[in-house]
């Protein structure tokens, strides 16, 4: 799945100052989630990669309890076409252990938020969108948005 001579699109970088201005933003990009239907969250660890799957899933409908896949590596949320198949690549060392979890059976089915994909960034499809989040010295969060084609 890797891209020859990917063109990056930068879609825009917006700012969280609290976990409800997350929110807003996730509603914000849903439907761009959505048409990608993966989605790659990137940033150092206590970025708000984990909240931001939460809030994705908030925004979505999905009232189940969003936990960090870190150790069960794959978790599925929600039901029909409302799907949040959520993945952890931090403790995956590999493009074969990556290649185990089987992800492309739920490509297509829902949306895929993956976080850590920046790892294994030959593995993502090509229409993969891209959020990194950096956490800021005030506490606020900068959320970029990009995406290959």
């Amino acid at each position: 799945m890797a891209i020859d001579n990917p063109v990056i699109h930068h879609l825009g970088t917006r700012t969280a100052r609290t976990l409800k201005e997350t929110t807003s933003i996730a509603a914000e990009l849903l439907p761009l989630m959505l048409k990608a239907g993966v989605v790659s969250l990137e940033g150092p660890l206590g970025a708000g990669k984990t909240h931001f799957v939460k809030a994705t899933a908030l925004t979505m409908g999905i009232t189940e309890d969003v936990t960090s896949p870190t150790f069960t590596l794959l978790q599925s949320y929600g039901s029909g076409e409302l799907r949040l198949h959520h993945s952890d690549w931090y403790r995956l060392e590999s493009d074969a252990e990556v290649l185990g979890l089987g992800l492309e059976d739920y490509h297509g089915e829902g949306l895929m938020l993956i976080e850590w994909g920046d790892k294994f960034p030959g593995l993502l499809p090509p229409s993969t969108l891209r959020i990194r989040i950096e956490p800021m010295p005030d506490g606020s969060r900068l959320i970029h948005i990009s995406q290959h084609s």
